[in-house]
């Protein structure tokens, strides 16, 4: 559960990238273990001068590290652990929050709050992809629990049988977190995926074994990609942008992700088009990305991604078939592309450069 209410969520700005130098803070396993460091976990340090010089503190131990000169005695750093590629545990200096962000953070703890770490986690959905694959989660469930089991059974889909009417229902019934629900004053709200995966947190808390181990480290970080997701669609949405992702779980098939984004409307300008991107990586298909942009509400161009060759033209042969369906729902065929590639890793923003690279303001 994010530690803020729904209504404090909304408050939320979006992160600016801020860039500055910071020095990774190695760590040795002793110090890991007697300060309980783990991957993945964000920690917050105090600066406090001792004999005169300036040094990070954490749970009351000093760290040999250099401080950077912008910090003075008395400031707080948010610190993340990560395992470097020799498996040394270090701890990176993350970027300070947003003002916005900053007055959601209790005063009284001296530890960083769930919400500060999810809003510096990167974009992935590799973990909640994985527990999506069929029978992935419910094999970390125990047989003797028949309703969790039924539960997560109701909330996917069958792609053998799958109708149009139920792939809606199922994307408008997850599109809404039930945080989102309770806000709005929704009383009872139904059992979800992530209410399942905190459920077998609370019940593997105690177990012992380092197969549980790794099993409750994947469900967490399952749970951090989905509310971090969650989270940047509220502030995609505060700045007039649609931006949100969803896992389509399935009984017989791998996931499908799902994405539907709509940049903002600006005066004067055409409206910008609804794009849904969808990817998949199936023993049937191997893997697929498809492009699906609607402008004026009825223009469809369609680009599509195969690894395989022969899936790529089965694709192509359709075409046509495709175009018919499409009319006979009041649509309009605009393009269709086909490329037996992987689809291109997207650029990145002309809004994130370096640091120290140079800008022309006056352009």
């Amino acid at each position: 559960m994010l530690p803020v209410n729904a209504e404090g969520l909304n408050a939320v700005s979006r992160v600016s990238p801020l860039f500055f130098e910071a020095r990774p803070v190695f760590v040795t396993a002793p110090v890991a273990r007697q300060l309980d460091l783990h991957d993945g976990q964000v920690v917050q340090a105090v600066v406090e001068t001792r004999q005169d010089q300036l040094k990070l503190v954490l749970h009351g131990q000093s760290l040999e590290a250099p401080v950077a000169s912008f910090l003075k005695a008395g400031d707080s750093v948010q610190l993340k652990a990560q395992l470097s590629a020799s498996g040394q545990l270090i701890l990176q200096m993350l970027p300070p929050l947003a003002q916005a962000a900053k007055s959601m953070i209790s005063p009284q703890s001296q530890s960083p709050t769930r919400l500060n770490a999810l809003l510096h986690l990167p974009p992935s959905f590799g973990h909640w992809v994985r527990l999506m694959n069929p029978g992935a989660l419910a094999a970390l469930i125990p047989a003797s629990n028949t309703q969790l089991l039924q539960n997560l059974k109701q909330l996917q889909l069958t792609m053998s049988a799958l109708q149009p009417q139920a792939l809606k229902d199922w994307v408008i019934r997850s599109a809404k977190s039930n945080e989102s629900v309770l806000a709005d004053g929704g009383g009872g709200v139904d059992i979800d995926l992530k209410n399942i995966i905190r459920h077998m947190l609370t019940k593997k808390g105690d177990a012992d074994g380092e197969e549980s181990s790794d099993a409750q480290s994947n469900l967490h970080h399952a749970l951090d990609e989905i509310e971090a997701s969650q989270l940047r669609a509220v502030q995609n949405m505060q700045q007039g942008h649609l931006d949100f992702t969803l896992v389509i779980p399935f009984r017989d098939a791998h996931p499908v992700q799902i994405q539907f984004e709509r940049k903002g409307q600006k005066k004067g300008q055409p409206k910008n088009p609804m794009v849904v991107n969808m990817h998949t990586d199936s023993l049937v298909l191997g893997e697929v990305w498809l492009k699906t942009s609607i402008s004026d509400g009825k223009q469809v161009d369609l680009t599509m991604w195969a690894t395989r060759e022969d899936v790529a033209q089965q694709a192509q042969s359709s075409a046509s078939e495709l175009t018919d369906e499409l009319e006979s729902a009041g649509l309009t065929m605009g393009s269709f592309q086909v490329f037996n590639a992987p689809r291109p890793v997207m650029q990145m923003e002309p809004d994130s450069l370096a640091h120290g690279a140079l800008v022309d303001t006056k352009a």
